[in-house]
């Protein structure tokens, strides 16, 4: 797959159903953001309990995650971070904000979901090199996400929550969240926003 230098009102497009989801503030600037209120809507399937919120890895001074991400989404592209984005939500998700730096680069993206809170973070470097100082993984069996065009995840258990990696051209793709259903539920949606150019026309 060839990288392409995607361009704002692309990334717009492929973000629309998040932004619609969070809000978006196109002119204000990330720093200058209001606090809203957003209600969750109700899961079509009632989930007997929910899971104890667990802490993701940490990799250092993480970005600031706002509701109004777009800006942040469209720095990280022209940084030239293959920003991963979901097309689409699950039922019963919702996207709470994303936010980046580009120094170190680090891309992230909260959701809230039946099972607890998600997180996707993005880093340069491949799952190996990211993952080399974290203690306490353990290895779990791959995921296959070939039909849905991602191709082959590995999988760790850490601290009561399940991680997700991909290497995807020079930076990997981490998931967090408390079990292998309700990341992977996410992995199926990503979308890289170069790819965005075939679905926009």
């Amino acid at each position: 797959m060839r990288p392409t230098r995607v361009t704002g009102s692309v990334l717009a497009a492929a973000l629309g159903l998040l932004l619609g989801a969070c809000g978006d503030d196109t002119t204000a600037d990330d720093d200058q953001v209001s606090a809203s209120e957003s209600t969750s809507p109700e899961s079509s399937t009632p989930t007997s309990e929910t899971a104890e919120p667990v802490e993701p890895i940490d990799f250092g001074t993480e970005p600031a995650v706002r509701p109004q991400y777009k800006n942040a989404a469209l720095r990280a592209v022209d940084d030239d971070l293959i920003t991963m984005v979901p097309s689409m939500l699950p039922d019963g998700w919702t996207a709470t904000g994303g936010g980046y730096t580009a120094d170190p680069q680090w891309w992230r993206m909260t959701f809230t979901a039946p099972t607890g809170d998600v997180v996707l973070d993005q880093l340069p470097g491949t799952a190996d090199e990211v993952l080399a100082d974290q203690h306490g993984l353990e290895a779990q069996d791959d995921v296959d996400l070939s039909d849905w065009g991602t191709g082959t995840w590995s999988a760790w258990e850490h601290e009561g929550a399940i991680v997700l990696t991909h290497d995807l051209k020079g930076s990997t793709v981490i998931l967090q969240g408390a079990d292998v259903d309700t990341v992977r539920a996410l992995a199926e949606s990503l979308l890289p926003a170069e790819d965005s150019v075939s679905q926009d026309g």
